[in-house]
C-alpha cells in the first residue's frame, strides 16, 4: 500500500494488479450488457455508460469491493466515498482517440449556482460542472479493466507529475508535452490503474481494437458546498 500511495503522490498514478478475478470480470460484462439507458453509441456499438453506481448493482459492489475499498481508504482514510462511475470500451465500430487533457468536471444531483463551480452541463441527463481546483485534487480515479490493455488496443497514455501543476489551459499542456516525456500505461485484465484527475491524458485510437473494457470509478473524501451533492453518492 505505502508503494501505491507514494507513486500516485509522486506520479499522480500506478498500475495496482489483479484487483478481481475472471469470475468477477464474466460477471460484471454480463451486468454491464444488460444495460440499455443512458449509453453512448456509434455505428450500433455502445463504447460508454454513465450513471454506473446507479444502473449496475455489480459496478456498485464492486466500488466496495474490500481490494478497491483498502486502496482507497489507504489514501483518504475511512471518509471516502464514490462518487460517479462510467465504462469505456474502444472496438472496432467506437475506435476513437482523446487528445491530452485533464478531467476536470464532477456529476451533481441538481444544478445549484454556487462560488468557484463553473461551466455546467448536462450529459446524459445528469448535470456536471467543473469544481475548484481543490476538489479535484482531493478526488482519486479506480479504472478496473475488462481486457488487457496496450499500445494496439487504445490504452492510456499520461504525463507523469502533471497533476501538481493545478488547471492547465490547452496551451499549457501542449508546452508540458515538449518538456515531457508521454508515458503508455498498459494494464492486464483484472488490474486496476489509479490516477488523480489532474494528470494530463490522452488515448490513441486502437491499431487493433479489440475490446477495450475499462470501469472508472471516482472517490471523494470531501463533501460538497452549499448543499451540492455529488451525483453517485
Amino acid at each position: 500500500m505505502p508503494k501505491y500511495q507514494e507513486e500516485i503522490e509522486k506520479f499522480g498514478f500506478t498500475i495496482v494488479p489483479q484487483i478481481i478475478d475472471d469470475k468477477q470480470i464474466e460477471t460484471l460484462i454480463v451486468d454491464l450488457s444488460k444495460i440499455d439507458k443512458p449509453f453512448d453509441e456509434k455505428n450500433g456499438t455502445v463504447y460508454g455508460i454513465r450513471n454506473l453506481l446507479n444502473l449496475s448493482p455489480e459496478v456498485r459492489k464492486l466500488a466496495e469491493n474490500n481490494k478497491v475499498k483498502d486502496l482507497i481508504e489507504n489514501i483518504f482514510g475511512k471518509s471516502a466515498q464514490p462518487v460517479r462511475a462510467i465504462f469505456f470500451d474502444k472496438t472496432p465500430g467506437a475506435n476513437w482517440k482523446v487528445p491530452l487533457h485533464q478531467d476536470l468536471t464532477i456529476a451533481v444531483k441538481e444544478k445549484r449556482e454556487t462560488v468557484g463551480f463553473s461551466a455546467w452541463t448536462r450529459k446524459a441527463g445528469i448535470h456536471h460542472v467543473q469544481p475548484p481546483v481543490s476538489t479535484l485534487e482531493k478526488m482519486l480515479a479506480i479504472r478496473i479493466h475488462l481486457d488487457n490493455a496496450d499500445e494496439s488496443n487504445g490504452a492510456l497514455k499520461v504525463l507523469p507529475k502533471s497533476h501538481r501543476n493545478g488547471k492547465l489551459s490547452a496551451a499549457e499542456i501542449q508546452n508540458l508535452k515538449k518538456e515531457s516525456k508521454i508515458k503508455l500505461c498498459e494494464v492486464e485484465r483484472g488490474s486496476a490503474f489509479l490516477m488523480r484527475p489532474l494528470l494530463v491524458h490522452s488515448s490513441s485510437s486502437g491499431t487493433n481494437p479489440a475490446h477495450r473494457r475499462v470501469i472508472h470509478i471516482e472517490f471523494s473524501a470531501e463533501s460538497l458546498p452549499n448543499d451540492l451533492e455529488w451525483y453517485g453518492s
